[in-house]
């Protein structure tokens, strides 16, 4: 019950104490930190929020540690491999192109992603998320065959190679296509190493990535390797459109060590397989080559379907590099197994 000061009252008055509803106030309190909870929450969606890693590249596990203006870049100017890609690799939205992002890479990130250059010079490190590998046999459209069960390749591959290897039939009304000899094991390329059926010791083999692979027909139920020649071609000038090179063309002896094979392919993804096949370069010439692009001045390959940005960065000294990407559609980052990281946007 209320009580009143009747000293302080004037006669014939009646005078109302107002009554303190702390409920309200409770209340009131509830929704003002809702509101804050809600909007420090978009906040950090926001900020955070970068373009979608393409899927016709992989990426490497690369972590997004914080938000850059648009435009901004690192000291050395690359994105690494991959997330992904990825990288996975996922496909683009209008919302995921919004924001710029801060990229952290590592040294092992070096050694992940669609062009990873093995050699002689430059063997594979076998790191544990590199690629996914799957079995071809289980994997592939009914367009084309796997040798056997034991054909493997990255996933990525394969969901591109349906789709390759699925036009080519539509347009030539050829499906006699079989994929064999694709990844192996360091244990599998020392056996043939020692057996004389390949130069390379295990290590360093470009078949250990999980994006090689050997094309071959058989017309009439003879098998051979393929050769492009006739319908067949049409392989040869169209791969790249699906991100697949010629990994050991003519005439590239002296930077791949491989004599020419016309039947060994290599998933290194877009843009990169459009400038390859346009400018002739093998995988070690164009890796060379975007040495000299950096983020401030970059290349630009027209897909046709897209314009990518694409450049490359060291890793750095203390083997930790900061890579910013812009605000774009999508994106890959592959490290190189050299010693610097490849970005493509758009």
């Amino acid at each position: 019950m209320e009580q009143h000061n009747e000293k302080n009252q004037q006669p014939g008055r009646v005078v109302k104490r107002r009554r303190v509803r702390y409920d309200r106030i409770l209340i009131a309190l509830a929704i003002v930190v809702l509101i804050f909870i809600l909007f420090f929450s978009c906040t950090c969606s926001c900020v955070k929020c970068v373009c979608s890693p393409s899927d016709n590249a992989d990426n490497t596990k690369i972590s997004a540690t914080e938000a850059t203006s648009e435009g901004s870049t690192t000291s050395n100017g690359s994105t690494p491999a991959e997330t992904d890609k990825n990288a996975n690799n996922g496909t683009s939205t209008d919302s995921a192109a919004q924001s710029a992002a801060s990229l952290t890479a590592k040294s092992d990130d070096v050694h992940r992603g669609s062009l990873v250059v093995v050699n002689a010079d430059n063997p594979y490190t076998f790191l544990s998320g590199d690629t996914n590998l799957v079995s071809v046999e289980e994997k592939r459209s009914s367009s084309y065959t796997a040798d056997n069960a034991d054909v493997l390749l990255d996933e990525t591959a394969v969901s591109r190679l349906n789709q390759f290897i699925s036009e080519f039939v539509t347009v030539t009304g050829k499906n006699d296509v079989k994929i064999e000899s694709a990844y192996r094991s360091k244990e599998d390329q020392d056996s043939k190493y020692a057996n004389g059926s390949s130069i390379f010791a295990g290590g360093y083999s470009d078949y250990h990535t999980g994006r090689s692979f050997d094309i071959c027909i058989e017309p009439d139920g003879m098998k051979s390797y393929y050769v492009p020649s006739g319908d067949y071609e049409w392989i040869n000038k169209n791969a790249h459109k699906y991100g697949f090179i010629l990994r050991y063309p003519e005439g590239k002896f002296d930077a791949t060590g491989v004599n020419p094979r016309s039947y060994t392919f290599r998933y290194v993804g877009l843009p990169h397989s459009y400038y390859m096949y346009e400018n002739d370069l093998c995988l070690e010439e164009y890796v060379e080559k975007l040495k000299s692009y950096n983020s401030a001045s970059p290349l630009t390959i027209d897909t046709g379907d897209a314009v990518w940005t694409v450049f490359y960065t060291e890793l750095s000294a203390d083997g930790v590099s900061a890579i910013n990407i812009p605000s774009c559609q999508e994106y890959s980052i592959s490290g190189d197994n050299i010693g610097g990281f490849i970005v493509a946007y758009h």
